[in-house]
């Protein structure tokens, strides 16, 4: 195999899954025989987070670049980008392509490439925020939905800037590929015009796989709630749904994880956790967050109000073999699906209820499998190679198609 430079670029370091993702692929396509392997991130350059850096941001762009004339990758592997890194980095990528001669790869961990609000979400006339049904991306429609809470001005500057970026720099058309993490968000990209994708599943955090859970004779479960504690994960309105429902068959929630939501459930459920039915474990590295949460809970539950893409705890739950409580709706609802450790509830009650009431059955029965082969890290490695052309001449690059607007362009945009 050939020597072979791949640049894996994103905005944090750390923050949440997309991260998790992130590390993982630049460890694993470093274990590829022959391949030399950088990160670019937010640790690599100094700035201030402001609205307009957030927007576009020059720094990055300038380091970026750099990066590229010193390292001249023959692969670019991209994860996040708009956050930090900004839009400001598609032209610094397309105006090196042709003359580093590399290929470039996206990962689509929100989506962000088909509508105004990343997470897939419009909220109504009371601020609540709801899931978009794929079927209105490219209607009328979606000119009259609001894509964030804060306002006529907001929401208009918020098209305003998403539609000129797509004008000016097509990002779908930067990527030789874009590597969809499910069905769900393949099938939104495709919706929206853009078909140079490749479904790729993200690898588990977990290594390997262990049986799943046998639970018979139990009225009441344990249920592990994982991630950041902030309003877009759900939390908080899970309490209130448990509340509604009165805690029927549930027996402990267990939240693994900190976040801006925490202090005030513990203000507003202060009783539950003197009465040790809730409990904050907190945030833990995962050597210890797995086999933790494989000791407590019977079950895991993901109320998350967006539509996600890939929740890497659902394959987590798997893996540790345990199945997963779920709002039906968006791909989280679809992966676990696939997976076959889905219990899905609507923001009812009643339907919560009829949930737990699945989950008895469902963790009753022992011979229940779930398929997670495409999640094994290994498999994710294998897939990179492949889709990357990683053992080919690496530089065998030739466009096969117009590229974004600044592609011959020597000079940075302002």
């Amino acid at each position: 195999m050939q020597r072979c430079r791949v640049l894996v670029i994103n905005d944090y370091v750390q923050m949440g899954g997309a991260e998790v993702v992130y590390q993982q692929s630049a460890d694993l396509l470093a274990t590829l025989p022959g391949v030399e392997v950088e990160r670019f991130d937010d640790s690599q350059f100094s700035a201030r987070s402001t609205m307009l850096s957030r927007s576009w941001n020059t720094v990055a762009a300038r380091a970026l670049e750099k990066t590229l004339l010193r390292f001249r990758p023959h692969r670019l592997m991209v994860h996040n980008y708009h956050n930090v890194l900004s839009p400001s980095i598609l032209a610094v990528i397309a105006r090196h392509q042709r003359a580093l001669r590399y290929r470039a790869y996206h990962t689509c961990h929100d989506y962000h490439l088909v509508y105004y609000n990343p997470a897939l979400q419009y909220f109504d006339k009371q601020g609540h925020p709801i899931i978009l049904p794929l079927d209105v991306l490219r209607t009328p429609a979606i000119f009259t939905l609001r894509p964030t809470p804060k306002g006529f001005v907001h929401d208009l500057m918020t098209k305003t800037w998403w539609h000129a970026i797509r004008a000016a720099y097509r990002p779908a058309r930067v990527f030789d590929k874009i590597l969809c993490p499910s069905d769900f968000m393949e099938e939104a990209l495709h919706r929206s015009g853009i078909r140079n994708t490749v479904l790729v599943h993200n690898p588990s955090a977990v290594p390997k796989a262990v049986p799943p859970v046998v639970v018979r004779g139990k009225d009441r479960f344990n249920i592990a709630f994982v991630g950041r504690i902030s309003p877009e994960k759900g939390l908080l309105q899970f309490m209130r749904l448990a509340e509604a429902a009165g805690f029927e068959r549930i027996n402990c929630i267990g939240v693994y994880g900190d976040g801006p939501d925490r202090e005030a459930i513990e203000q507003r459920y202060a009783q539950l956790i003197q009465q040790r039915k809730l409990i904050f474990f907190g945030s833990m590295p995962q050597q210890q967050l797995f086999p933790a949460i494989r000791e407590f809970a019977d079950a895991v539950v993901v109320p998350s109000v967006g539509a996600e893409n890939a929740p890497l705890v659902v394959i987590e739950a798997a893996m540790l073999g345990l199945p997963v409580l779920i709002r039906d709706g968006g791909s989280m609802a679809t992966t676990a699906e696939s997976v076959g450790n889905k219990i899905k509830f609507q923001v009812d009650p009643h339907s919560l209820k009829q949930a737990l009431n699945e989950l008895a059955v469902h963790l009753a029965d022992d011979e229940r499998t779930y398929d997670v082969g495409e999640y094994l890290p290994e498999h994710y490695a294998e897939r990179l190679a492949e889709i990357m052309h990683i053992g080919e001449n690496p530089v065998s690059f030739v466009p096969d198609r117009p590229r974004g607007r600044f592609t011959n362009n020597p000079h940075p945009a302002p």
